[in-house]
C-alpha cells in the first residue's frame, strides 16, 4: 500500500495530513477510514485524479489537487 501527503485546511488552519493510497487499474483512491470486521476489512475510499500524484520526499507521493473529506460529525 502506498502512503500520500496533502495539505489540509480547516477552520481557518492548515497542516499536513497522511493517508493510505490505493490504484485499481487507471484509477488512484484514498482510505479515508477502515475497519475489521470478522475476516472482513470495510473501506471508505475517496476516487483522486491520479494525474495529479507527484513523488515527494522519501516514499510516498504528494496529490496537488483539491481532496474534500466528509467529516465524522456531519454523517
Amino acid at each position: 500500500m502506498y502512503k500520500m501527503r496533502s495539505i489540509r485546511v480547516s477552520d481557518g488552519g492548515s497542516g499536513f495530513i497522511n493517508l493510505d493510497l490505493e490504484f485499481e487499474g487507471q484509477r488512484a483512491f484514498v482510505v479515508w477510514d477502515a475497519i475489521s470486521v470478522g475476516d472482513y476489512m470495510l473501506k471508505a475510499r475517496v476516487e483522486i485524479d491520479p494525474t495529479l500524484l507527484q513523488k515527494g520526499a522519501g516514499a510516498g507521493l504528494e496529490y496537488r489537487g483539491h481532496l474534500i473529506l466528509p467529516r465524522p460529525e456531519n454523517n
